[in-house]
């Protein structure tokens, strides 16, 4: 009897251990490009510094909590964003092998606004390029480039691009650590 009851106990020791470790989902192996957003799974805690008009940066009294996993399908990967200040969006991401990018669909659920934009690969970082803002309407565009630092801490640094300046401008600095 104890050797089955040890059998029963392995066995739901490792059905929960599998639950835990894809909570997150993950990323289809068939497709190695698939994996891209690896470091995104799981939750995370943000902190922003905004970049001061005489150049230096100023940290915001501003926290974020991000959520990023594959869905199950583990070619669909999604974040949902959510503020201290009630904010709440999120995308939902795919990728496109014959463009070599992400194509993602992007929600503020607050304002009900779509937009589209798409990330890769570059240098090594995750780069996401937002045409018009998160908007689509702002006179000024997005990039995104995440630095991984470790599995538990990255930064995103945040770029405007105007017609005016002709070079991209560092504006926001996000420190981001996992939660769990």
């Amino acid at each position: 009897m104890n050797l089955f009851n040890s059998i029963i106990v392995f066995f739901i020791c490792t059905h929960l251990t599998a639950q835990i470790n894809h909570e997150y989902g993950f990323a289809d192996k068939s497709i190695p490009e698939l994996a891209q957003f690896e470091y995104y799974r799981g939750k995370w805690k943000s902190e922003m510094e905004m970049k001061l008009k005489d150049g230096t940066f100023k940290k915001l009294k501003f926290n974020a909590i991000i959520q990023g996993k594959y869905l199950e399908d583990h070619k669909t990967f999604q974040s949902q964003f959510t503020t201290n200040k009630g904010f709440f969006s999120t995308d939902i991401r795919t990728y496109n092998s014959t463009t070599k990018e992400w194509h993602a669909l992007f929600l503020n659920a607050k304002a009900q606004r779509w937009h589209e934009f798409t990330s890769k690969i570059v240098d090594g970082k995750m780069t996401t390029i937002v045409k018009g803002g998160y908007s689509g309407k702002e006179e000024f565009d997005v990039k995104i480039v995440d630095i991984v630092i470790t599995d538990s801490h990255y930064l995103k640094n945040v770029y405007h691009f105007t017609n005016q300046n002709k070079t991209w401008e560092l504006v926001y600095k996000v420190n981001v650590k996992k939660i769990k």
